[in-house]
This record gives C-alpha cells, structure tokens and sequence, in this order.
C-alpha cells in the first residue's frame, strides 16, 4: 500500500532538532479557525515543520515561498477556501489556514471538509496485548489507508510490527510514550513524554515521525495541545470511536457505534492491541470496510482528510 502523495507541500518534518528546547520554551499557537472565522491580525505557524505559501488559494498554485514553524505571519483577510491570504517578509500570497492560528492558541484537527465523503481510519497503539496481525493483513489486502499513532514504549517492544507497518506504507503518528493523563502532568513533563516517544519510534522506522499526534485516554486541553504543536506536531482528535479497548467490546458494538455516527469527514478511532482486538475490531473491519465504501466513502489517512475536497 504506497503512501499517499500529498500536493499541499506536506513533507517529513524535522522534529529531534526542536524538543530539547520546548521545555523552556513553549510556542503560543492557535486553534484551527472555521472558515466563517474573521480573520486574525497576525497569527504563527504551528503543528507543522513548514508550509507553503501559495500564489492563489489553491493547493496547485505556484509556491512563492515557505514559513517555518514559529514563525509570525500577518494575515490580510478572511479565509478563502481553506486559505488565509497573507503578508510575510513582503510577500502576498495565501497560506493553509490549518497551521495559522491565532497566538495564545493551539492548532487541532477533529474532523476534515464535509463536502466529500472521505473518512481516516486510526488505530492508536499501546494498550499491551498482542497486536493483531489480522487487521493489518485485512487493510493491506483491501488496500485501505490508515493511520497509525503508537505509544513510544510500544515501539521498543515491538520494533518488528512497527517496521512491518512502516514498510507497508502506513502513515506512522504518535500517541505519546507512555500510558499517562498528560492533562495532569507539568509542561516538562508533557514534553518528556512527546519527545521520548518520538525518539523511540525514529529509532525503529530509521527516518522523520510523521507529524501527527493523538493524545493517550484522549486526555488533552489547550495547554497540552500547544506543547504538542510547538514542536511540529499537529494534534488529532476525533468525533467516531469504535470504543473497542476494553475486554468487552464486540464485533457488533464496534460495527454499530461506527456505522450508526460516520459522517462525511469523520475520524474513526479504533485500537489493534486491546484484550479483545480478535473477537471485536478485527471481524467488523472487513464489513465496516465492504460497508460504507457501498455507501459511497472514500477512506484515506489523516494527511489527506486535512486537505480540501477536489471538485
């Protein structure tokens, strides 16, 4: 299953570089802003490494130039299609509005455009049972995009499954390193666990995280999220849960609670490692899969859901 080929100017980021500093020194970021939103004065670049700035607000329009996480930009109206118009060093142009936040907030994604029937599976990773083999076998043969958030201690004890996901061309995020309500924890502390997690999985996959996390127990607040985002990842959250992490979730609970709340742009979390992974999400997901692809959705990964429906 290759990886998708994203036409935003998404690239790898270069996060090691950043985390020995956002102890000391965390970012005032944004919240992303509907498109009904009046634009801010100025906001920063957050979540992401770097992106584009466009001649028009269009994703194939040229790309006049691009700012780097942190960096103020000053922005010139309202959003236009997903795209805030922008002065930056002297320049005009346009800007994803995902990652242009107004300071003092922090940058999320929930859920992407409604306008197309495109959904992202997730699987978050650390629970500690035996992983499934079944549901990676069962997206690989259906050639389904996922993507795939695992927790730091996950990675060490399971370097051979994470390549094998890896290989397969998964979108790889992280779900912190370890089983910890960061919520209740100290900014050190928060960035503790999102730096270790991101060093551990780079040292199994040889290459960039990719830059997306999702928070443990979906323990999160605006404090946590612009930690996260100040060092280049972008938070992930979402409105779907299969609810499937405990012992007595079921094939029929999970099937239901997914097909009875999809809706065109929604984030559907489950989990591939919980006690009872075999006799709940892995015999629904070939139905869930057969299902809502009947009922006219796409699945794609979270990299694509941030993007703009194409006409």
């Amino acid at each position: 299953m290759p990886q998708p080929q994203l036409t935003s100017g998404y690239t790898r980021p270069r996060i090691r570089s950043w985390l020995s500093a956002v102890a000391a020194t965390i970012l005032a970021l944004g919240v992303f802003v509907e498109s009904t939103a009046k634009a801010p004065a100025d906001g920063v670049i957050g979540a992401t490494s770097e992106v584009n700035i466009r001649a028009c607000a269009t994703l194939d329009c040229q790309v006049i130039g691009s700012a780097t996480l942190g960096d103020s930009i000053e922005i010139t109206g309202d959003i236009v299609d997903g795209f805030y118009p922008v002065r930056w060093y002297g320049r005009e142009g346009f800007v994803f509005a995902l990652y242009v936040t107004p300071p003092g907030e922090a940058p999320t994604f929930i859920e992407g455009d409604n306008s197309c029937n495109r959904v992202a599976l997730v699987f978050n990773i650390g629970i500690g049972e035996e992983p499934s083999q079944s549901i990676v076998d069962t997206l690989v043969e259906t050639k389904t995009p996922a993507t795939m958030f695992l927790m730091g201690w996950w990675a060490a004890a399971y370097p051979d499954y994470l390549t094998q996901l890896d290989d397969a061309g998964f979108v790889i995020g992280t779900h912190g390193d370890q089983q910890l309500f960061l919520t209740t924890l100290s900014d050190e502390a928060i960035a503790d666990d999102v730096s270790n997690s991101v060093s551990a999985i780079e040292a199994v996959i040889n290459r960039d995280i990719d830059q997306y996390f999702t928070p443990y127990a979906a323990d999160t607040d605006s404090r946590v999220q612009a930690i996260v985002s100040s060092v280049g990842l972008l938070p992930v959250g979402w409105n779907v849960s299969a609810n499937d992490y405990g012992p007595d979730a079921t094939e029929a609970g999970v099937y239901d609670l997914v097909t009875d709340n999809v809706y065109p742009g929604a984030i559907i979390e489950m989990h591939l490692d919980g006690p009872a992974t075999e006799q709940s999400t892995w015999l629904a997901l070939p139905r869930l899969i057969e299902n809502l692809q009947e009922d006219g959705y796409e699945f794609v990964t979270v990299p694509d859901l941030t993007l703009p429906c194409v006409a």
